[in-house]
């Protein structure tokens, strides 16, 4: 019975700490694709997705730093500005 709730419980982190990696690691190639296109952003303070588990176009939001003005940029994969809010 140990063995069964140990093996169940070793699944489930693996599955999780699997899922976490893969987010991380979209979101980071995401910033990198919006930094090259876009050399004027000084600082980026956050990244997160729009986007739920199976959608084909997931959408990302930024909040970067721009000449040391604080905007809300939408982003696709391809890391092309869709949108820019100004943030106060």
């Amino acid at each position: 019975m140990k063995k069964i709730l140990f093996s169940i419980v070793s699944i489930v982190v693996v599955v999780y700490i699997s899922i976490h990696l893969y987010t991380k690691s979209k979101l980071d190639t995401i910033r990198e694709k919006v930094d090259e296109n876009y050399p004027e952003i000084t600082k980026v303070e956050s990244v997160n997705s729009i986007g739920n588990w199976g959608e084909w176009f997931s959408e990302y939001t930024f909040i970067v730093e721009i000449d040391g003005t604080k905007y809300r940029i939408w982003t696709f994969e391809d890391g092309k500005i869709t949108g820019k809010e100004l943030i106060n």
